[in-house]
């Protein structure tokens, strides 16, 4: 009998999906299209179930990230998850991409996760091997390069000088279940960093 997992990821320019029974990834979807999640996404994942019916929960990336692209991976997870009457949680994308560097790198004690914040500026956030995590801060390249250990996400093409990369990748859904089951047991509600660009009009 099969035990359906879907997780996935619209908070940074990559679309990101995948499908695990059990604990195995049985299908996945991640490609960089910038913008035009809210497009792609509903297709996509109706591409990705095919053959394989509904899950049994859904996984989303709650943020930080993209203000638009995180609103939409919420609206869709909460959505199918009321189709199917399944359970919907929430899971970080920055602790996403730092399971990405653990599974590279078995040793590694601790990473820097580095995210495009926009503005010129890098959302940096530092993980140790339980996946415990400082807050997630805003910080120039030059302050976000002067971080323990090596680095880990998109973010680190915007450091100066040549720094200790583990891998420079969006939020890859593949790496869900590698995390902790708090990890990923989260309210499927937007994580922002700071408040948006647009002002409502008084």
């Amino acid at each position: 009998m099969s035990d359906l997992t879907l997780a996935l990821s619209t908070a940074s320019p990559a679309l990101s999906l995948a499908l695990f029974d059990g604990a195995v990834c049985i299908a996945s979807d991640h490609r960089i299209i910038g913008r035009g999640h809210a497009e792609a996404l509903l297709p996509a994942i109706a591409a990705l179930m095919a053959g394989h019916g509904q899950a049994d929960r859904i996984l989303v990336d709650i943020g930080p990230g993209s203000f638009t692209g995180i609103r939409i991976g919420i609206a869709a997870a909460r959505a199918l998850g009321l189709a199917w009457q399944v359970p919907v949680a929430g899971f970080s994308g920055a602790a996403l991409v730092a399971a990405a560097a653990f599974a590279l790198r078995p040793d590694l004690a601790g990473v820097r996760v580095l995210l495009d914040g926009g503005r010129g500026q890098l959302l940096a956030c530092d993980y140790d091997r339980d996946y415990a995590a400082g807050a997630t801060a805003t910080l120039a390249p030059h302050a976000a390069a002067a971080g323990p250990g090596p680095v880990a996400g998109a973010g680190a093409a915007l450091l100066p000088g040549s720094p200790a990369t583990i891998h420079d990748g969006q939020p890859d859904a593949r790496f869900a279940l590698h995390l902790p089951a708090a990890g990923r047991s989260l309210a499927p509600a937007a994580h922002y960093v700071r408040p948006p660009d647009a002002i409502l009009p008084l």
